[in-house]
C-alpha cells in the first residue's frame, strides 16, 4: 500500500515522501497515528504542488540571503582607537560593529553570527566572517584606525 508520510518515519522515509507499505503496518499504526495517509492520486498531485512551492519560496529566501552577502562584502566599516605609545587602547566589539551596520545601513546581524566573537584590539584590516543561513558565509572588512 503506498501512503504519504506526514512525519518521519524511522526505517521507512522521511516527511512527505510517497512510500510503499504493508497493508496492516498502513492500516494499524500509519494512519491511526496520523503519521501517513492513503498516496491516491489527488493526494499525489497536491503533494508536488505543495512542495514546488516551498522550493520557490526557499529559493526566493536563498537570494534574499545572497544579495545581503554581496551587500555586507561591498561594505568597509572604519573606527578609530586612541593610540598611545604606539599602542591602541581600548576596542572594537561585535556589538559596536552590529550596531554601525543597523544605523548606516539597516542591516540587523546578531552579533552571535560571526565566526569569532573576539574584539578587534589591533590597528589595521580585519576580514571578519558571518555566518548567514543556507550556509552561505560573508565575509565583513573592518579598518581599525589609531589616533593620537
Amino acid at each position: 500500500m503506498k501512503v504519504i508520510l506526514l512525519q518521519d518515519v524511522k526505517n521507512y522515509g522521511k516527511k512527505d515522501q510517497v512510500v510503499e507499505v504493508s497493508d496492516g503496518y498502513a492500516k494499524n499504526y500509519l494512519i491511526p497515528k496520523k503519521l501517513a495517509i492513503l498516496a491516491t492520486k489527488n493526494d499525489v498531485s497536491h503533494l508536488g504542488v505543495r512542495l514546488k512551492k516551498e522550493q520557490q519560496i526557499m529559493d526566493a529566501k536563498k537570494n534574499v540571503v545572497e544579495q545581503l552577502k554581496n551587500q555586507i562584502e561591498s561594505l568597509i566599516l572604519n573606527f578609530s582607537l586612541k593610540v598611545k605609545s604606539g599602542k591602541p587602547f581600548g576596542s572594537v566589539s561585535l556589538s559596536q560593529i552590529c550596531d554601525r551596520l543597523k544605523k548606516e545601513f539597516s542591516i540587523d546581524l546578531d552579533k552571535r553570527k560571526f565566526e569569532k566573537h573576539d574584539n578587534l584590539v589591533e590597528i589595521g584590516l580585519h576580514y571578519l566572517k558571518i555566518k548567514l543561513d543556507f550556509k552561505i558565509i560573508a565575509t565583513l572588512k573592518v579598518q581599525v584606525e589609531g589616533i593620537e
